[in-house]
């Protein structure tokens, strides 16, 4: 976009429009929004300006403006519908440095106006630079239902308070969590709830309490960042990430999912994986708390869901014993993505009852992570398996799962990449995952998905691995 946004104040500055039909009308209705009155050179005015002209706000000059009448002006508007008419207006106004625009003529505008939502104080403006003036408009109509309507008074009231709140916190994590802490929470849903009394009152207490030992630490949200597909994260992890000082993540967190990041906020990877450890969860756990004492935002980052094998349950132990505040905020975990993406259901009244998530870290290490699974009694009933880090112990874990009696032509689909452009489907069957799990090419995270819900028809393309001892179409790659 060549043109930069800005915000013009009419305090000191009367706009000026000069002509005076509907079109001039209507900009001079839209300059009133904001300006207490405006000058109108015409030598006649339309119908449309009447009630303009009977509440005082026009001040209505019956000729043309010349360029005495522009100088110094904050901006001008010329809409007289003539070419005639308007090009000496902006070649006036160009000389003299002051911004003007001709509605529908680019080449004669200096400046554009935006599609706006007016909420007092809070003002969004949307520009095409010109391109498409309806697209603005349909953009405005999508915020006007998402923004709420008192969402001026909660600005209007968050100024009232803000040479107090320079006065007690210093510029800086904590002033800035502070702010967190009040348009995030109660004092923001009291005000926009039209309570304003109880607004102002749980505002004061959370700027008494930012001034005391306990309030001088930051806050810690542990963020499920989904599969990878930046918009599968949730709204309330958007907003999180925006509002950050730190952002820990792991090595499951897209690049893209971190463009929600604050320009100014810190990123650190913490990420584990198989034979690359860069740091053991104790360190994590301690960087989380070091960042939070120093009075900041911290989220940590976590590929899929937090409390689906991310260890999330042992950093919420550490920040409850050192007393800091957490939040936790769901993301969509990969079986649910893959799921979603083959539009097959991992549950299914003829073929599933139930599901099973499991981790397969430590499959081919004895087992340790089934200890308390009884695979038999699962098989029995009709169970889907979703199993994550498998990749590399999918054979090992396909054995025990033959051994606990689950039929050789089990269906299985692994899903590799999960949401990403780059996600690949391979489907087979038991025996032969236990047999050659390298057939399947999987190289990067993958999550297994094993019962007979895997033996439906996906949508979109995927690898199918059969019997070597099958004719030569034995591996072939079908679209469902």
């Amino acid at each position: 976009m060549r043109g930069f946004p800005i915000f013009l104040d009419f305090e000191t500055a009367i706009p000026l429009i000069n002509g005076g039909t509907v079109l001039a009308a209507a900009k001079a209705r839209l300059l009133l929004s904001r300006a207490s009155k405006v000058t109108v050179f015409a030598a006649h005015l339309d119908a449309a300006f009447d009630t303009m002209v009977a509440a005082g706000s026009i001040d209505h000059v019956p000729r043309a403006a010349t360029a005495d009448d522009i100088k110094g002006r904050v901006l001008v508007i010329s809409a007289t519908g003539s070419d005639a008419e308007d090009a000496p207006i902006s070649a006036i106004a160009r000389a003299l440095g002051v911004p003007v625009n001709v509605p529908d003529r680019p080449l004669l505008s200096t400046f554009s106006l935006g599609a706006i939502v007016d909420r007092g104080t809070v003002t969004v403006a949307i520009g095409t630079d010109g391109a498409a003036p309806v697209l603005a408009t349909r953009i405005r109509a999508m915020l006007e239902q998402e923004l709420h309507p008192r969402l001026g008074r909660l600005a209007d009231i968050a100024r009232d308070y803000r040479d107090a709140i320079s006065t007690k916190l210093p510029q800086g994590a904590g002033r800035r969590a502070f702010w967190e802490a009040v348009f995030g929470g109660a004092p923001a849903r009291a005000i926009l709830d039209g309570d304003e009394p109880a607004g102002r009152t749980l505002l004061e207490a959370e700027l008494e309490r930012a001034g005391t030992a306990a309030g001088a630490l930051g806050r810690v949200v542990l963020v499920g960042a989904g599969p990878g597909d930046p918009d599968l994260l949730t709204l309330k992890a958007v907003r999180a990430l925006k509002s950050a000082d730190v952002i820990l993540h792991d090595f499951l967190a897209s690049d893209a999912v971190l463009t929600h990041a604050r320009r100014e906020a810190e990123i650190v990877s913490v990420g584990k994986a198989k034979g690359r450890h860069s740091r053991t969860q104790a360190e994590i756990n301690d960087l989380i708390v070091s960042y939070a004492r120093q009075g900041k935002t911290v989220v940590r980052l976590k590929g899929g869901d937090p409390f689906m094998f991310g260890r999330g349950g042992e950093e919420i132990d550490t920040l409850r014993a050192s007393g800091i505040a957490v939040e936790v905020v769901p993301g969509i975990t990969a079986a649910m993505a893959a799921s979603a993406s083959l539009q097959i259901p991992l549950t299914h009244r003829e073929l599933s009852r139930s599901v099973t998530f499991l981790s397969g870290h430590k499959a081919g290490e004895g087992g340790a992570e089934f200890d308390q699974v009884d695979f038999r009694a699962l098989c029995n009933t009709r169970a889907t398996l979703a199993i994550y880090m498998a990749v590399s112990t999918s054979g090992a874990l396909a054995k025990m799962l033959l051994d606990a009696g689950w039929s050789p032509a089990t269906p299985v689909m692994a899903v590799e990449q999960v949401s990403h452009a780059s996600e690949r489907r391979v489907a087979t069957t038991l025996d032969i995952l236990a047999l050659s799990p390298e057939r399947l090419g999987l190289t990067k995270a993958a999550v297994l998905i094993v019962g007979e819900v895997a033996s439906l028809d996906p949508a979109g393309a995927v690898t199918r691995i059969a019997a070597e001892t099958q004719n030569h179409a034995a591996q072939e790659s079908i679209h469902g």
